[in-house]
């Protein structure tokens, strides 16, 4: 399946993992220079646990984050680290602070420590 694609988000979103921080809330997320241009999607994120992930940009978010697709493909397969690629300017952050420190050390361990998901082998980007 193509890397975010529906079908890609669909069973990214479903997949069983550990919690993201505690907090709650929607969180955006655009995709730029992708091979179908820019891409959104949207996690509904419910005390830290993605209870929903779609495409498409939602009102009322949150939390946005905007990155180019390179970036994107690299934080998937757990290559990039997000706080290093947010202090760098490539990971850019809009909306709750208070939200975007809760998610940002879960995230980031679970990239530094996590390995390659099991997704990856299904996708091609």
């Amino acid at each position: 399946m193509q890397f975010l694609s529906e079908d890609f988000v669909s069973e990214w979103g479903s997949t069983e993992r550990p919690a993201l921080g505690n907090r709650s809330g929607l969180v955006v997320i655009k995709v730029d220079g992708g091979p179908d241009g820019k891409v959104s999607l949207t996690l509904e994120l419910a005390e830290g646990l993605i209870v929903d992930a779609y495409i498409g940009s939602v009102r009322g978010r949150d939390l946005e984050l905007t990155m180019p697709y390179e970036l994107a493909v690299g934080l998937f397969l757990c290559k990039a680290d997000p706080a290093a690629e947010y202090m760098k300017g490539h990971l850019k952050m809009r909306g709750d602070m208070e939200l975007w420190l809760d998610l940002l050390p879960a995230w980031r361990k679970r990239v530094t420590e996590g390995g390659e998901p099991q997704l990856a082998a299904e996708t091609t980007f």
